[in-house]
């Protein structure tokens, strides 16, 4: 899959437009990346910068300070067309906010 790129400061569907108070069943094919995806989701809705790129770092800082000592793992969203890599910082793609959206959305 090749993906779409999005502006961030433009997109309409916003982090905050996703539950994540709900698995993100069926959306990814395996329940494991859906964790993923549900943990950025989370992390860009805590962040308050919606859906700017972020480095390894940065997720992983959020992923320690919420109680999960192991690194964070992306589980295919970076190989898949999900996110998209840019220099050291990952960039979120249509493709991963569609499908977080049409999983779960919260309006």
């Amino acid at each position: 899959m090749k993906p779409t790129f999005i502006d961030p400061a433009t997109y309409p569907v916003s982090p905050d437009h996703i539950n994540t108070g709900r698995h993100l069943f069926d959306s990814f094919g395996k329940q494991e990346t859906e964790i993923s995806a549900n943990w950025l989701v989370r992390f860009c809705q805590e962040r308050g910068k919606g859906w700017q790129p972020f480095a390894v770092a940065d997720i992983n800082e959020f992923y320690h300070a919420n109680g999960r000592p192991e690194e964070f793992r992306f589980n295919g969203l970076d190989t898949d067309g999900f996110l998209a890599l840019e220099g050291d910082r990952y960039s979120f793609t249509h493709e991963f906010v569609s499908t977080c959206f049409r999983a779960s959305p919260a309006i």
